[in-house]
């Protein structure tokens, strides 16, 4: 993680002058972006996704909504901002507008079509079922032979620019993959022809591998990654991990705008939040927390119906640990880059026996002085689960960029003690979040079984950064 997004979402806050209060407070916890949420006018709904106008603005947000006053208190706010060395980026939306957007009418060749003419509504698949937000009209951004095309790619360019001028330096992408990638190379080139220095982020979760891939080659920096759903047994996480870290850079959440918040998900259990924090940022090169973790909030935000009476009062807060938090992930190099990670698979006492009676001396570990039937451990390639055994224990390396260099993460999942025999990893030093094992006196004491507790999360630097 080389950099933490903080998501200051509109709705729950008001007008732009409430937001002066919170600058402050999120550049001390070290957070050196914030995003915010779409604060144009919306449609018929009410949803801050469902765009009537791009160049009128959300009354909820704004005294005075019309584009020149507006577009005046964005940019004293970004300034503000910039005055904490904080850079602002915006939710930017294109795929759809509202269905009661006056460019329905006033450019109908904008827009897709069902095979009776009428304006066609996106959706998701969802447990099978095909679920159409009614609410919105797709955008038909592909490019065309003709060149029909180009009047809608300039005015999504004069978009940009128009939000470059008020101060924005990134663009969160929304419903990326569902776009032309020759229309996004079309946009990101001409902003970063303007400011290189400018990013664009593409919303991409539930996407293939190949969509996020073409999202990367058409000048993406940065993609959505699914971590927060792995179970730690699956396979999948680690797949599309390393498809894509070559390719492109992971931002990782643990709840946004979309999600549950996660201390209703995971039942009030503020350790496992913190582990999934810690994790989540691990596996990115940036990490993005929406208004309100720091504060335990329970209620799912609502794009459409949220308001300031339903901000909650403050459960807790752990504004401080996070602090501290993003100091550490971004004081280790290899914690903060997006380097390989290797799953390291633990064998029962009983596995590790019979393991060792089938060895097969033609096996060649990964390393020559890690062998399966000198440590039980295995690297796994091809199993769908990782993990067929009951312990709770996980451990994986992360390495750094030119792989001369590796931690060992060993965490427990459950909500029960669970331990492990450590005396295979040649460990060097504890160097955990808030946590640490006294190496050396465990050592001296020849105590090589550490008790993790419920969802605790170990990292370890190792001699020479290889067992």
């Amino acid at each position: 993680m080389r950099f933490a997004i903080y998501n200051l979402y509109p709705r729950l806050l008001g007008n732009i002058e409430n937001w002066y209060y919170h600058v402050h407070r999120i550049s001390s916890m070290g957070f050196s972006w914030i995003y915010i949420n779409p604060i144009t006018e919306a449609g018929f709904s009410g949803s801050l996704y469902a765009t009537k106008s791009y160049y009128d603005y959300n009354p909820m947000f704004f005294k005075n909504t019309a584009r020149l006053y507006a577009e005046s208190e964005i940019k004293k706010f970004i300034e503000y901002c910039n005055s904490f060395n904080i850079n602002v980026m915006l939710d930017l939306v294109i795929n759809h507008s509202s269905k009661d957007s006056p460019l329905s009418i006033e450019k109908p060749t904008w827009y897709k079509r069902d095979e009776h003419g009428q304006l066609l509504s996106p959706g998701a698949w969802d447990n099978g079922e095909w679920v159409s937000w009614g609410d919105l009209a797709e955008f038909d951004n592909d490019r065309k032979d003709d060149g029909s095309h180009i009047d809608l790619w300039e005015y999504w360019k004069e978009l940009i620019n128009n939000n470059m001028y008020l101060g924005f330096k990134g663009f969160r992408c929304d419903a990326a993959y569902k776009i032309s990638s020759n229309l996004w190379k079309y946009i990101i080139d001409y902003a970063k022809s303007v400011d290189n220095n400018v990013i664009f982020f593409a919303e991409s979760l539930g996407c293939p591998s190949e969509d996020i891939l073409s999202l990367s080659r058409s000048g993406f920096d940065y993609v959505a990654s699914s971590a927060k759903w792995w179970d730690f047994s699956s396979k999948w996480f680690l797949d599309q991990y390393a498809e894509i870290i070559p390719h492109a850079k992971y931002i990782t959440f643990i709840e946004n705008h979309d999600t549950e918040r996660v201390i209703t998900e995971y039942a009030g259990n503020i350790n496992r939040v913190k582990m999934c924090m810690i994790f989540t940022a691990i596996v990115g090169e940036a990490w993005v927390m929406t208004y309100g973790f720091e504060y335990g909030a329970s209620k799912r935000c609502d794009v459409v119906n949220d308001t300031m009476d339903n901000c909650e009062p403050i459960h807790y807060d752990i504004s401080d640990h996070i602090k501290r938090f993003i100091s550490y992930m971004k004081s280790n190099e290899i914690l903060a880059c997006s380097g390989e990670i290797e799953f390291i698979k633990l064998y029962s006492e009983e596995e590790e026996y019979e393991n060792d009676e089938e060895y097969d001396s033609s096996y060649e570990n990964s390393y020559d002085d890690l062998e399966t039937e000198e440590t039980g451990i295995e690297n796994i390639n091809e199993d769908d689960i990782l993990i067929d055994n009951d312990s709770s224990i996980r451990a994986f390396y992360k390495y750094n960029l030119d792989k001369s260099d590796r931690l060992l993460i060993i965490m427990n999942i459950s909500d029960q003690d669970d331990s492990i025999d450590i005396s295979d990893f040649d460990i060097k030093n504890d160097i955990s979040f808030g946590n640490a094992f006294n190496i050396t006196e465990l050592f001296e004491h020849n105590e090589n079984v550490f008790t993790f507790k419920p969802y605790e999360i170990h990292i370890f630097e190792l001699i020479d950064g290889k067992s």
